[in-house]
């Protein structure tokens, strides 16, 4: 659930490095107090095991730390300091319908200060803070929906406790990072507590979570997609064979929040489309296949399912800041997705790389049908993020980074090749296509904001061309340029090309 990355790279050979996903992490804090050993003075082994373990319970995939960090005796042991700056600046330029006056043309620029500590004691206790400052700034000039946002939000903040006992048991408390290596299930943190087992070839770990505040300074309210949610999270992991795993994901989540009514109005920001009492269930087989002068062949296969029921609220704008509930249905969920691709490594100067892959969420046609109250759609967990890369320095959306669209009845094929550059940069050039398993007027979740015809399944084209360089210790540079081409499902689109393009540079200390 956690990020340990260095622990598991360490495990793992290049060929499943290069599956387009990887070994899932399980680890977790929160020890008795009864259990804690006083201070003691840090031996130079003691301090090479608290740097092991400060390694392993904070190292992130696609965050850079320098080898040497900041580090200040207290007690006799090291606390750990660091953080990160960061630039983002995106531009989008979407389609233009053509009744439309204008272009909703957006240039956003993004700007982050992550600071965290690390303390611990050895095994029995770990303890890790991390803030983040930011600010957003839209460029757009005169708009009433023009974006200024700076706040202050509270990132990961947890004790751990490993190895309890000498029993292999784990525990941690407090906000935790939940995420796996596609992003597919989750990619989240989360007010909760965890307990988890490692052992040789298996892992299993069980969370609870609910979220107890607000997590920004701007906002005196918990974030209405999670207010009152409760959500138990279970995942195990079986090393059926060297470089080859078994996932099994689940998650049951709860909705106790204030049901919507019709013809009440609610402020815009605090909007709440779904109440949901839903369970996910589902497995994930990954690995990774090495021939000798053919290079390495990387697989991955997720396979879920929804069940539940879910209640459903949609808005009318009053005002910028005012909204109406005008109509609240509820029905029964039924639906299923599938993901499965190939990588293929190439043995050859550059490491090129080839990749395929195709997903499918499932939807309903008669999901609005009078007297019929099932959806067969599946939804994703709304923690995922699908941010599984194709083999790069650097993980992107797997689904286009432009439209990001949520696997929800749709299919998408996706073609691509990759290349490493210089010591640690790579550039991807990755083909889309998108295809709705059932006519509909919108998407249910995506970045790209399309009104559809609900006549024809044809939602059309994307490509992406991603540049990642980490070629020093402290900088890295991401970059992408991505285009969308509408389809026949576009509602007065079709043809008409969006374009999109990410620059950012992230600094370590």
């Amino acid at each position: 659930m956690a990020r340990r990355g260095k622990r598991w790279r360490d495990k793992r050979t290049a060929a499943s490095r290069w599956a387009a996903s990887g070994l899932l992490v399980l680890a977790f804090a929160l020890a008795p107090a009864g259990a804690q050993p006083p201070p003691q003075a840090a031996t130079a082994l003691d301090e090479g095991e608290d740097e092991a373990l400060q390694q392993r319970l904070t190292e992130r995939e696609d965050k850079r730390r320098p080898r040497d960090p900041i580090s200040v005796d207290v007690a006799g042991r090291p606390l750990v300091l660091g953080g990160e700056v960061e630039l983002e600046a995106g531009l989008l330029r979407p389609y233009r319908a053509v009744d439309a006056p204008g272009r909703d043309d957006r240039a956003l620029l993004e700007l982050g200060l992550e600071a965290e500590a690390f303390y611990s004691v050895g095994k029995p206790l770990s303890v890790f803070a991390q803030l983040r400052l930011a600010a957003e700034e839209d460029l757009r000039v005169g708009d009433y929906m023009q974006i200024s946002e700076r706040y202050l939000e509270r990132g990961e903040m947890w004790l751990y406790s490993e190895d309890i006992g000498g029993s292999g048991i784990d525990l941690d408390l407090g906000r935790l990072d939940f995420e796996d290596d596609r992003r597919w299930w989750w990619d989240e943190e989360l007010d909760a507590v965890r307990i988890a087992f490692e052992g040789e070839r298996v892992e299993f770990a069980l969370a609870f979570a609910r979220e107890l505040g607000p997590n920004r300074s701007d906002r005196d309210f918990v974030d209405p997609e999670h207010d009152r949610v409760q959500r138990l999270i279970a995942e195990a992991s079986w090393d059926w064979a060297p470089n080859h795993a078994l996932q099994l994901f689940a998650l049951r989540q709860r909705d106790r929040s204030r049901s919507e009514s019709p013809g009440r109005t609610v402020a815009a920001e605090r909007e709440d489309e779904s109440d949901a009492r839903l369970t996910w269930l589902g497995a994930r087989a990954i690995g990774a296949v090495e021939f000798r002068r053919a290079g390495i062949v990387g697989y991955w296969l997720d396979a879920a399912r929804v069940r539940g029921t879910e209640r459903l609220a949609e808005y009318q704008a009053l005002t910028p800041r005012q909204s109406e509930v005008v109509v609240v249905t509820q029905h029964r969920v039924r639906g299923h997705a599938l993901d499965a691709g190939l990588t293929w490594l190439l043995p050859l100067a550059g490491e090129p790389r080839l990749f395929a892959g195709v997903a499918f969420g499932s939807g309903d046609a008669a999901v609005d049908d009078a007297g019929d109250d099932r959806d067969r759609g599946f939804r994703q967990t709304t923690l995922h993020a699908n941010e599984a890369g194709f083999g790069g320095v650097q993980r992107y959306p797997h689904y286009g980074v432009l439209l990001a669209p949520q696997l929800a009845n749709l299919r998408v094929d996706t073609v691509g090749a990759g290349l490493s550059l210089l010591r640690a940069s790579s550039l991807d050039v990755v083909y889309h296509r998108y295809r709705l398993h059932h006519p509909a007027e919108s998407l249910r979740d995506a970045r790209l904001e399309l009104e559809l015809d609900a006549v024809h399944r044809d939602l059309g084209s994307a490509l992406d061309l991603v540049l990642a360089v980490e070629e020093w210790e402290r900088v890295e540079f991401f970059g992408v340029l991505s285009g969308f081409r509408a389809g026949r499902a576009v509602a007065a689109g079709d043809g008409a090309w969006s374009y999109g393009a990410v620059f950012a540079m992230r600094i370590a200390f």
